[in-house]
Parts: C-alpha cells; sequence; structure tokens
C-alpha cells in the first residue's frame, strides 16, 4: 500500500538564473565550507538532508542546521515533500538560483 503523496512547488517559478549578493554577511554564509558545499550540490538538483548525508558524510542534525540557515536566507527552498510507503515526510531542498555571484564594495 503506497502512500506517495506529492506536494511540489513549481520549479521554474523558484529557480532563477542568479543572485547577485552584496550584503557582506551573507556571502559569509555562502562562503561557509559546509555550507557551500551544500549549496553546490543543489545546484544540480533537489535532494534530501539523507541525500545530502550519504554524498557528505556529515551528521544529519549538522546538515538540518545548515538548510534552516540556507533557507532562512532565501538561497535554497523547499522544491518538493514526499510521503514514503511508511508515511515519513522527505523534504526536497533546491538552490534557488543556478549562480550565485558574490560582489561586494570594501
Amino acid at each position: 500500500m503506497s502512500s506517495n503523496f506529492n506536494s511540489s512547488i513549481s520549479k521554474s517559478s523558484k529557480i532563477k538564473e542568479k543572485i547577485k549578493i552584496i550584503d557582506p554577511s551573507l556571502a559569509l554564509i555562502v562562503l561557509h565550507e559546509k555550507k557551500k558545499m551544500i549549496l553546490k550540490m543543489l545546484l544540480e538538483k533537489a535532494m534530501t538532508i539523507q541525500d545530502l548525508k550519504k554524498a557528505t558524510n556529515l551528521n544529519p542534525g549538522t546538515i538540518k542546521r545548515h538548510l534552516d540557515d540556507l533557507v532562512k536566507n532565501k538561497l535554497v527552498f523547499v522544491a518538493q515533500v514526499k510521503y514514503s510507503d511508511y508515511n515519513i515526510r522527505m523534504k526536497y531542498y533546491r538552490a534557488t538560483a543556478k549562480n550565485f555571484i558574490i560582489n561586494i564594495k570594501i
């Protein structure tokens, strides 16, 4: 018995071609080693925390904390929510742009 209810958000309306980052505090978030690694993976495709865990060997709690920060700063969004056969909710995250350009004046 499958309960694969899918809720998805239109990717084309959410993913921009590029986002220009001019805020130094936002640039620090993007340049953080682990956040940058996660963000690069989410540029390619939507992934769950478990997908990211397999790809990075990071602790799921660490990944969740970084994703929460990236979502809060509008660098990542929840592209899709699926429910498994066991009714486990799986969020698929995706980057909000194909390219992030850092342009900071000092």
